[in-house]
């Protein structure tokens, strides 16, 4: 799909989403973990700019307190950081970074910036790196633009994986047949195109074409799993609810199935706030024009999100 994005964007501040707890006051923290992104600055990149960023930041999304998880604010945030960065259940390398201000009002974020961000110390060949940059991390994904993977940064020396999720290639049988059940239950007018036109409404689709290409298993034995329907060519899609959405579904070592979200890849597992159990955090690609962070705590429940659109 082609997305053109003229001159004078305009950047949107990110929306953060906060868990409201019910819950019995809880006593004074003694320590609050920090949880942010270890990111290419793709604002240099708009307007389908080729090339990678030449600079990388860091986005601080996320907090734990006594509280629950909430969205790190510019008041929240430390002036000055180490990270430690997380994935796969590795500490792959450290980096410092202090917050980047306008100058006249300490604290606050210079506002060319998409988010909240810090600008990293570490010498630029100390920063850690995983594999190549690639159009999939790219902001607005399509054009000459590439981008470098997003990397998790923690507070704390807070990097391994106890739920051990890992890429697997291909389901139980019996949790694949769950997530096609629950993707037929949760979609149940589903279309065939031809050519982006609707050829077929409320399609009947055989299960030969609702394929599960990614699929992540823990030691809990629960699974995540990215459902896509071969339904033609519909032309653009950008609904989340819509079946064409490659929506992602979490299935409990119970074997109840959830939906959780679409337009997601999945960035690490980690148990960010040392309490025996891994946190997710997912990267978002929503067309035309969202992209962001989502984490999840160890049940799948969304704890938190740092989403930005282009305009």
């Amino acid at each position: 799909m082609d997305r053109v994005l003229t001159a004078g964007v305009l950047l949107c501040v990110p929306f953060l989403s906060v868990m409201v707890y019910a819950q019995k006051p809880l006593p004074r923290c003694p320590n609050t973990t920090y949880v942010g992104i270890l990111d290419d600055a793709r604002e240099e990149m708009l307007n389908w700019k080729p090339g990678v960023a030449h600079q990388r930041l860091i986005r601080p999304a996320f907090e734990k307190s006594c509280s629950g998880w909430q969205g790190i604010t510019s008041a929240s945030a430390l002036p000055d950081m180490t990270w430690t960065v997380a994935l796969d259940g590795k500490d792959i390398g450290k980096v410092k970074s202090q917050t980047e201000t306008t100058g006249d009002e300490p604290g606050r974020s210079v506002s060319r910036y998409l988010t909240l961000v810090q600008t990293i110390v570490t010498p630029v060949d100390a920063i850690p790196s995983v594999g190549a940059p690639s159009e999939k991390y790219a902001p607005l994904a399509d054009g000459p633009t590439k981008g470098r993977r997003p990397l998790v940064v923690v507070s704390a020396p807070n990097f391994s994986d106890p739920d051990g999720w890992r890429h697997i290639f291909q389901p139980p049988n019996q949790i694949a047949a769950l997530v096609r059940e629950t993707f037929r239950r949760d979609f149940l007018h589903a279309v065939r195109c031809k050519e982006e036109k609707v050829v077929e409404r409320n399609w009947k689709f055989p299960d030969s074409l609702l394929s599960l290409p990614v699929v992540y298993a823990s030691n809990k034995k629960s699974f995540l799993i990215e459902a896509s329907l071969d339904a033609g060519d519909c032309g653009f899609i950008d609904d989340p609810d819509d079946p064409l959405s490659n929506p992602w579904f979490f299935v409990s070592s119970d074997g109840r199935v959830r939906r959780i979200g679409s337009f997601m890849s999945l960035l690490d597992a980690g148990d960010y706030d040392n309490d025996g159990r891994s946190e997710l955090i997912f990267m978002v690609n929503q067309p035309e024009d969202t992209e962001g962070f989502v984490l999840f705590d160890a049940a799948l429940h969304k704890q938190g999100s740092m989403l930005w659109t282009y305009h």
